[in-house]
């Protein structure tokens, strides 16, 4: 008998944790996975219309129209007033999804109040309404974006450091979203311009010089007495025999970490290097978010730092100087940026601001959060000063405006194929920063047409 109530125990309870298991499962699949589930690229649900509901508004951050749905005949057809500008961003839908348009297609269908308004629409003929999706971005900041790029291959991230808010995100070469399904075949078999990739968040190229500010900040962390550690740059360095040229042979002369910044020396990156170990490095990149995930509501690649066990000379001085093996996105530079910017602090990106009913009931608030402390607040600020000489006196002269500090770093990356794309990222003002930018174009040979855009967009943006 004793036997029996025993194995009948052991029985209640390995049943009793087979149901626990159940609902754990089931709470975390309802209330953590359920909305990437619904919203998930590979849910054949999302090619679902509902051709009853008007699906909801997608506004800027100041109630502009950048996505709608028109009857035309006895169906409903999305428009997108602002056609290319915010092709990637606000995504489209029809022969596919994507975008914002993917990401809360669940939202933009659902109906607040369904009860009450299907039995509104049964009795007096009323409109099945979807929720309506609030974005971050400013539409007059993502025109000039989408336009500075036209003609060009390239990204542009604008952000606000403090709050983590994208202000624009904009991607060339774009498409019409309004002739989405006319343009599909040509779209999908253009492989050597990918359009439809969105460069901002998705494209992955090597940084370059931008790349230094992750190689200071190693070197601050790891080289006592950095301000006295000096280097004579005469153009071109010899490394066991691997030479590293500086941008055009130009010798800077004697240099330490902070004019070595402004002036972009190769050299005296590499050799900081040399002296604290590439292992440094590793750490520094890894610490600002190589090789790391973050979460934002539009799918994004993650960055990539990759140098092997034993690395030779050759590797160790090219990654010194953001060429070599490593990728980024330009979102991630702006994040990296941002840290700089911030005090070392980064805020999680967002670019959804909030979700409301058509009657304009908030269902669903973003709230800024912190990412991470990317580096301490002492090496943030250094930085910064150091950003602001190299706009001032350095290679970053060309994004000058008038009575606005600027802070900001150029890059030239190697490009294999072709001419060398270039890089800009910066933040402003200086000493209380309000926007960040990164800014990247293809094969442009280098970083004029970064730097032109940047100066455009900083000069809109504080004229009001």
């Amino acid at each position: 008998m004793h036997d029996i109530k025993k194995n009948i125990r052991r029985v209640f309870w390995l049943y009793f944790a087979l149901f626990l298991t159940v609902v754990v499962y089931l709470g975390n699949f309802i209330l953590i996975e359920s909305a990437g589930v619904i919203n998930s690229t590979f849910n054949p649900r999302l090619n679902f219309n509902d051709s009853s509901v008007k699906r909801g508004y997608i506004f800027d951050a100041n109630g502009i129209v950048l996505s709608e749905s028109l009857l035309v005949g006895n169906l409903y057809r999305r428009n997108y007033p602002f056609a290319n500008d915010f092709a990637h961003t606000v995504g489209a839908i029809g022969i596919t999804k994507s975008g914002i348009e993917a990401r809360y297609n669940f939202n933009l269908y659902n109906l607040d109040f369904e009860i009450i308004q299907r039995l509104q629409r049964e009795f007096s003929g009323g409109t099945l309404r979807g929720d309506n999706v609030h974005l971050t971005l400013e539409q007059p900041m993502q025109r000039l974006a989408a336009e500075s790029l036209r003609g060009i291959s390239g990204a542009v991230v604008a952000m606000e450091p403090a709050t983590g808010r994208i202000i624009a995100m904009a991607s060339s070469p774009d498409f019409n979203p309004n002739n989405l399904s006319d343009l599909w075949r040509d779209l999908v078999s253009d492989e050597e311009n990918s359009p439809l990739l969105n460069r901002a968040t998705g494209g992955l190229y090597p940084p370059g010089s931008v790349f230094k500010i992750v190689t200071a900040e190693a070197i601050m962390n790891h080289m006592h007495n950095f301000e006295d550690f000096y280097v004579d740059c005469t153009g071109v360095g010899i490394f066991n025999g691997e030479s590293l040229r500086c941008f055009d042979s130009r010798a800077h002369g004697r240099v330490n970490l902070s004019a070595a910044m402004k002036h972009s020396c190769n050299i005296f990156f590499a050799e900081a290097l040399i002296e604290i170990g590439y292992d440094k490095l590793i750490e520094s990149a890894e610490q600002l978010g190589f090789n790391q995930n973050f979460s934002f509501d539009i799918d994004h690649s993650r960055s990539r730092f990759s140098m092997s066990t034993g690395a030779d000379i050759g590797e160790i001085i090219q990654t010194s100087i953001g060429q070599g093996r490593t990728l980024t996105t330009p979102l991630h530079m702006a994040l990296v940026t941002s840290a700089v910017a911030n005090g070392g602090v980064v805020m999680e990106p967002f670019i959804a601001e909030r979700v409301s009913s058509h009657t304009g009931r908030v269902k669903w608030e973003a709230r800024p959060s912190v990412l991470g402390q990317l580096m301490g607040s002492d090496n943030a600020e250094r930085l910064s000063q150091m950003l602001v000489e190299a706009v001032e006196d350095g290679t970053g002269r060309a994004a000058r405006i008038p009575g606005i500090a600027v802070a900001g770093k150029t890059g030239t990356a190697e490009n294999p194929a072709g001419a060398a794309h270039g890089w800009f990222m910066c933040f402003a003002p200086a000493e209380q920063p309000e926007i960040v930018l990164a800014i990247v174009t293809e094969r442009t040979g280098g970083t004029a047409v970064a730097l032109e855009i940047a100066r455009n967009m900083l000069s809109r943006y504080f004229a009001g």
